[in-house]
């Protein structure tokens, strides 16, 4: 496993590559992880190292090297969370890079009514991806459309895995073949994220007749060829009372299964809004599932999630705190559901360029996104409300409400 380290305001921010955890740590903290994982020292050398650098006994050094590693240890399990992606910070921790809006499928619930072929040329996305990473940026993710319809794909890949950059493939698995998934096998620190919204007859009712099978096939090979895959699974009317089916069939194929919730952007998709309290006991049930039974089940709705387990409170999303979209054009987004929705207006947000990092720190669009607050979804409130400070009805205030009605009515 290695470790990224950067200064970060007071302090060190150690992105591990591998688990895509994060935590804080001081000076002597970071050359600990350094001489760990980039270096390959043991423990009574990492000890002997501090004591000499900074005139610790060595006893006493021997101690606070094995706690602090143990510390580390339980901050980095995978269960945890990253706090520290919720703080603002200097420089952002992880890029989604839209490389394409070209797509071979038609989804009920896809914001974009028709798919247009833009693709954004391989040299650039390179470009964009190298100016990251001499920023310290840590990760990169590559949406559409569907990826696979770039045709440098790989060729932008292979530059993240040069960088050592952590990088994500965001895809519907629908024209992944082979070859395809040999090559792959070859990319380090990559996760292949697959889109699945349901079993057979749901996610084929909408993504398309014969998507289904496609996928499972994709997925098993997959794991045959032992690429790192996990599943993304967008909850909305039709497949949330099936919820509990997808996690079976992940756990079959030992896949990690991720949801987020639908958002409607277009009239037609009227049909599939969630009622919000089913959703509500939705995720409370897969919190239960994720204790009870160990499944590797991962939550977006960041607020709701740490209320239900009691602790501090979190942010709906980090957007724009330690993260950004840029889209095929090379916008810099600050929020893309709410890009979607029509809330900005032509050359309201800005072009990715060399002054990248002081345009996401301090451009009027930006700015006043975190102004408006991250506790709830600006998206949703804006699609419902057509105003940013409007209620979301699957927030954190919606979600105490219903919470505590419930409560009383079974007190």
């Amino acid at each position: 496993m290695r470790v990224k380290i950067r200064k970060e305001k007071s302090r060190y921010l150690a992105y591990f590559i591998d688990s895509r955890r994060i935590v804080g740590v001081n000076e002597i903290g970071s050359v600990i992880l350094d001489l760990l994982f980039n270096q390959g020292k043991d423990a009574e050398e990492i000890a002997e190292t501090i004591a000499s650098d900074y005139q610790i006994p060595l006893p006493q050094t021997k101690d606070d090297v094995a706690e602090f590693l143990a510390q580390i240890k339980e901050e980095v399990h995978p269960d945890g969370f990253n706090v520290i992606e919720q703080e603002q910070l200097d420089v952002p921790l992880g890029i989604e890079l839209e490389i394409t809006t070209s797509c071979n499928l038609c989804c009920r619930h896809c914001f974009q009514e028709h798919h247009d072929s833009v693709h954004m040329p391989t040299e650039k996305a390179i470009s964009i991806i190298g100016q990251l990473a001499d920023n310290q940026v840590c990760e990169v993710s590559l949406i559409g459309g569907e990826p696979f319809r770039h045709e440098g794909l790989m060729d932008i890949l292979a530059y993240c895995q040069s960088r050592d950059m952590a990088s994500n493939l965001v895809t519907n698995a629908t024209l992944i073949d082979e070859e395809n998934i040999k090559k792959l096998a070859e990319i380090n620190r990559l996760v292949v994220i697959v889109s699945l919204d349901g079993t057979e007859d749901i996610h084929n009712y909408i993504r398309g007749n014969g998507v289904f099978g496609k996928v499972d096939a994709v997925l098993k090979q997959l794991r045959a060829h032992d690429v790192a895959v996990e599943v993304t699974c967008t909850l909305n009317s039709v497949n949330l009372p099936i919820y509990r089916d997808v996690i079976e069939y992940c756990e079959q194929l030992e896949i990690p299964c991720n949801f987020n919730l639908f958002k409607p952007f277009r009239p037609e998709h009227e049909e599939l809004i969630p009622d919000p309290n089913a959703f509500f006991e939705t995720v409370a049930d897969l919190l239960r599932l994720r204790r009870d039974k160990g499944y590797r089940i991962g939550l977006s709705n960041a607020a709701i999630v740490t209320e239900l387990l009691g602790l501090p409170p979190r942010n709906e999303c980090r957007a724009t705190r330690s993260g950004m979209v840029i889209d095929v054009t090379g916008r810099m987004i600050t929020c893309p559901s709410l890009n979607a929705a029509g809330y900005y207006k032509d050359g309201e947000l800005p072009l990715f360029d060399g002054d990248f990092m002081e345009t996401w720190r301090s451009h009027e669009a930006f700015s006043r996104f975190r102004q408006n607050g991250l506790r709830e979804c600006q998206a949703r409130s804006f699609i419902f409300n057509q105003d940013v400070h409007g209620r979301d009805p699957y927030g954190i205030d919606a979600f105490r409400e219903y919470w505590h009605n419930k409560k009383a009515a079974t007190a």
